[in-house]
């Protein structure tokens, strides 16, 4: 039987040509592994769909959604907003066609940086201190508000939006600097503010990944900053656009660190409520404390990302790794199905006996 595979890139976020990039490589493995359909949707930076070809007739999201057959599989790689933060997922949710990765709840709950640092803590994972501050309250007195942050953080600070990725809307503020730029930068790209203490240590990442109906933990990376990097910290320019940041993949960790690594992030994943595929981030700190940063649940997917490469660390090449997130998506929908069928029979019954 083909299984046809609809990749969906793109999108209205900051991150939209990783996003393309990572559809790209996602879309070409599948086509090269036999019983794989592909068909390739691109979404512009307006939101609407074109299927097939960026060319192709400008199409809305409903239009393209209500005419998908049920026994194909979405593969979004999409990033940030709407494609990652669980409106897509709700929307395939609604309509019962499979998708890859984590449901429209666990993605919104990883999308918030502050509701995903308050739930893995909740479940033995050590995190950054953070505040919040949303753009209402910043408004009605930037001067309160960042006085206020500076009493309760001293030293460098970290301000960051709580929705987004690849660094963007990320600045790093010393010691006695205005907050000012770094609070228009994050409340561009959301309504909430996070500020947090800037964390000396390492900075690593763990991939997780749905491998038979269990999910499975890679080793770990290790961030090297470029020259003249730390005083701004890891940008999307140095992730992105040769910036000369190395990761270290695999990283060398003492085995008892490797474990403690994995443990945090199978519990990260676990907490969210997370499946398919998820980046966990870390700070290793200067006392060996292992410190949450943020969980991805749709990663970068070009065959050169971060997230591919751990995984391939870890035994798992690039192809199988997408034909295993396509056959996970496939058995999640058969196993939520059946379990509405259970419910409905005994609905029924009850019913019947009533």
């Amino acid at each position: 039987m083909t299984r046809r595979v609809v990749v969906v890139s793109g999108g209205a976020s900051a991150e939209h040509e990783v996003s393309v990039a990572s559809g790209r490589d996602v879309s070409a493995a599948l086509a090269g592994i036999a019983g794989h359909s592909v068909l390739e949707v691109h979404v512009d930076r307006d939101g609407l769909w074109h299927v097939g070809s960026p060319a192709a007739p400008a199409l809305l999201f409903g239009e393209v959604l209500d005419e998908m057959p049920q026994d194909c599989v979405v593969f979004p790689a999409l990033h940030g907003g709407w494609g990652e933060g669980g409106g897509l997922q709700r929307e395939l949710e609604r309509r019962g066609i499979p998708f890859v990765g984590s449901g429209s709840d666990a993605s919104a709950r990883a999308l918030s940086k502050l509701e995903c640092l308050r739930l893995c803590a909740a479940a033995g994972v050590g995190v950054i201190p953070t505040w919040s501050v949303s753009r209402t309250r910043y408004a009605a007195d930037p001067d309160l508000v960042s006085g206020m942050v500076r009493r309760s953080f001293d030293g460098d600070l970290v301000v960051k939006p709580d929705t987004g990725g690849s660094s963007i809307g990320v600045r790093m503020v010393g010691h006695g600097e205005s907050l000012r730029e770094a609070f228009a930068e994050a409340f561009a790209h959301s309504g909430v503010a996070l500020v947090q203490p800037r964390v000396t240590g390492e900075e690593v990442s763990v991939g997780v990944w749905t491998d038979g109906g269990s999910a499975q933990a890679t080793g770990a990376s290790r961030l090297h900053y470029p020259a003249g990097a730390d005083a701004a910290g890891f940008t999307y320019a140095h992730k992105y656009e040769g910036g000369g940041a190395v990761l270290e993949i695999p990283a060398t960790f003492p085995e008892h660190v490797l474990v403690a690594l994995r443990d945090a992030a199978l519990r990260c994943f676990d907490a969210l409520g997370s499946r398919g595929l998820a980046r966990i981030d870390f700070f290793v700190d200067a006392q060996g404390r292992i410190l949450l940063n943020e969980v991805n649940t749709i990663p970068g997917l070009r065959r050169e990302s971060h997230f591919p490469r751990l995984v391939a660390a870890a035994g798992t090449p690039y192809e199988r790794l997408v034909a295993l997130l396509v056959e996970d998506a496939v058995t999640t929908a058969s196993r939520e199905r059946e379990a509405r069928r259970r419910v409905a029979r005994s609905a029924a019954a009850t019913t019947g006996a009533a």
